[in-house]
């Protein structure tokens, strides 16, 4: 018997097994009858007759092909599909049809065929049914060659996900706000905390149902009334999933921004030293939000985040460029022919995880010490490229920012994508976005953390923003145009004027110093003795740099003691009220 023969006698099978089936369906008074059972029972004996042989079959030709690599076709993979359908829906039949029998009963004692008798007794002892068997043989096929046809014939809509109705995730939703509303102990209530970050997120739409069936008074009462340290993290984590932000410290908002330009940023560094020392206050006290973007998101993910010292992360950063930018020419311009990327990706991405960290963004809220903190990246497979900011915090209750954004992601994740530079690194993919370097679109992204911080804290006023900058050169240090050789342009001369024009930084300043008033917006971008590359690691060059920032803070001393100032005004007392009015209303849950 032909393969495609036996499969369409396997067939006919099937559908006289579903005529029975639905005859007792529709006949309920008579399931019991004992005529049906036995005209079942005779049907099913043809049918096993026909699965071992099919089986029979198959197992020739995989002993046939057992040392050969196996390439599965279309038809092939219609036909596993079709057995497996077919058994899986002749078990249900089976356990549906006759009463406490089951499938491996029927084929060891009805079946008294001499084809299928061997089989039998060769199987007695260990019971295989038939889809066991088909399962084993569909093993010994090639994984890989398996899972690419699979994947190339089935459409996504017939793939198997678990999809939860929104009904469902509703009544997750109310059942875990009540479990934490109702625990009793100390480590129930923190199990119980757990479970709803995780439901909020894996669920991200119930975080809107949850704040409006209270679950924002709900952790806010608790934490008025809970002393234990891992618990209030637990409730800061909740909070600030479902978008709650606590009053600002200070009158206004603190913004800092730090631009990008790789081995540059060692110029920031110096400057927020100069910061820290004229304050007393380490750089996380003196911040609301900070942003950056390139080597500022690596900052961040090094000082604010991890915290720190400025001295320990200037170490760190001179050490991470060493380790990646020590790169021979040869080696280099091979694995730009290959993978677009003149350094190792590898090595770049195991150093930002050892230096940068490996925690959840959303899980640095459990620290109250750690501000809010963002890093931008360039999306790059959209119909234009777009901004996308990693977050560790959430956007209040109907707010919507104008950029893209999660707070999913891990901190080595966010300077990774956020520092992708094109030619200097692979490109980084995450979930459906291809990310490239933040710079190549917003390299200066203070009106970036404006804008998000106005959604943190609507309506509160800005009290100190500060942009730092990576260095430029003074015009006079420029060489001289050859005014007959600028008459015409060469391509390359065309595309680095382009790229010079996408990365600027000061055209958001001089905005931004238009908008804002003289006493809130600082820029600071010094000039210096030589504009470096991104990826320079000869100490005589770093140590220039280094002393580019001691001068120009020296001409600028004065404006940095302003800074200071502006930066440790405490609220009014006014403000403490309002605050303290605001909080007693969301306890007492008025809008």
């Amino acid at each position: 018997m032909s393969l495609s023969k036996a499969i369409r006698q396997y067939d006919r099978c099937m559908c006289t097994t579903r005529r029975f089936y639905n005859a007792q369906s529709a006949s309920p008074e008579n399931s019991s009858n004992e005529s049906l059972k036995m005209s079942l029972s005779s049907q099913l004996r043809v049918m096993s007759v026909n699965q071992w042989k099919l089986l029979s079959q198959l197992k020739d030709y995989i002993s046939k092909t057992s040392n050969e690599k196996i390439s599965l076709n279309k038809e092939w993979i219609s036909l596993l599909h079709k057995i497996s359908s077919i058994t899986g829906q002749a078990e249900e039949a089976i356990r549906k049809g006759l009463d406490n029998a089951s499938v491996t009963k029927i084929e060891s004692d009805e079946v008294t065929s001499p084809t299928t008798q061997t089989a039998d007794t060769s199987n007695k002892q260990n019971q295989t049914t038939f889809p066991q068997v088909l399962n084993g043989l569909k093993l010994k096929m090639s994984p890989k060659a398996s899972v690419e046809t699979t994947d190339d014939l089935t459409p996504k809509w017939k793939s198997k996900k678990d999809v939860v109705s929104l009904t469902s995730i509703g009544s997750r939703t109310r059942h875990v706000i009540s479990s934490v509303a109702s625990a009793e102990s100390t480590s129930s209530r923190l199990k119980r905390l757990e479970s709803l970050a995780n439901h909020l997120h894996q669920y991200p739409e119930s975080r809107y149902l949850a704040v409006k069936e209270g679950a924002i008074r709900l952790l806010l009462r608790l934490r008025q009334e809970t002393k234990d340290e891992e618990t209030l993290a637990a409730l800061r984590e909740g909070l600030t999933i479902l978008g709650y932000v606590d009053p600002l410290p200070g009158h206004g908002i603190r913004i800092l921004s730090i631009d990008g330009g790789g081995i540059r940023g060692l110029l920031v560094i110096e400057m927020l030293k100069k910061l820290e020392k004229l304050t007393g206050k380490r750089l996380y006290e003196l911040f609301d939000f900070i942003c950056g973007v390139s080597t500022g998101a690596i900052m961040i993910g090094v000082i604010a985040a991890q915290k720190k010292p400025l001295d320990e992360a200037s170490f760190l950063y001179k050490e991470m460029s060493k380790k990646i930018f020590n790169q021979s020419a040869f080696w280099g311009t091979s694995s730009l022919v290959w993978s677009h990327s003149y350094y190792s990706t590898d090595m770049w991405e195991e150093l930002l995880k050892k230096y940068v960290g490996e925690i959840e963004m959303i899980k640095t809220a459990r620290d109250p010490l750690i501000p809010k903190i963002a890093a931008v990246s360039a999306v790059v497979n959209q119909e234009r490229v777009m901004s996308f900011v990693f977050r560790n915090y959430s956007l209040p209750y109907k707010v919507q920012s104008q950029y893209m954004g999660s707070n999913q992601y891990k901190m080595w994740e966010a300077a990774r994508a956020s520092a992708a530079a094109p030619s200097y690194f692979e490109e980084f993919r995450l979930g459906d976005y291809l990310h490239q370097d933040g710079g190549i679109l917003t390299n200066n992204p203070c009106a970036v953390a404006i804008h998000e911080s106005k959604h943190l804290w609507p309506g509160a006023p800005l009290q100190c923003v500060v942009s730092l900058g990576t260095g430029r050169c003074h015009p006079s240090a420029q060489p001289p145009v050859d005014q007959k050789a600028s008459s015409a342009s060469s391509w390359k001369t065309k595309f680095m004027k382009i790229l010079d024009s996408a990365t600027d930084t000061e055209a958001v300043h001089t905005i931004l110093n238009d908008l804002l008033p003289e006493n809130v917006y600082f820029r600071f971008n010094p000039y210096v003795t030589e504009m470096v590359t991104m990826d320079e690691i000869r100490p005589e060059k770093i140590s220039q740099l280094e002393m580019d920032a001691e001068m120009y803070y020296r001409r600028n001393e004065e404006i940095f003691q302003e800074i200071a100032t502006a930066l440790t005004q405490p609220a009014t007392r006014m403000q403490q009220f309002q605050n303290w009015i605001n909080l007693q209303r969301e306890l007492l849950g008025f809008k």
